[in-house]
C-alpha cells in the first residue's frame, strides 16, 4: 500500500466522530438502525461505540446511511 496517496484522502465519517448517530446497517437482506457513536475510521471499516464496554467494527460496505441524532433543548435535563 502506498501511504503517501492515502494521506490526502478525506475521511467520509470524520464529521460524525464522537457525535451520537444512527447508522442504517445491512446484514444479508436485513436492514436495521444502529444507534451509536463513531469512534474511528479505517480504510475498510468504522469502529463504533454502542454502550459502555462495547465497541464494534462495522465494514463500510454494510453502512447504507448515517444520520446525526439532534436533541431538542426541551428534552434535555437541566
Amino acid at each position: 500500500m502506498i501511504t503517501e496517496e492515502t494521506k490526502d484522502c478525506s475521511s467520509v465519517y470524520s464529521s460524525w466522530i464522537g457525535k451520537p448517530v444512527v447508522m442504517l446497517v445491512a446484514i444479508r437482506q436485513c436492514l436495521f438502525p444502529m444507534p451509536c457513536r463513531i469512534v474511528s475510521e479505517s480504510a475498510a471499516g468504522v469502529r463504533v461505540w454502542l454502550e459502555r464496554g462495547w465497541e464494534v467494527d462495522v465494514r463500510k460496505e454494510m453502512i447504507l446511511a448515517v444520520e446525526e441524532v439532534v436533541m431538542e433543548n426541551e428534552n434535555m435535563v437541566n
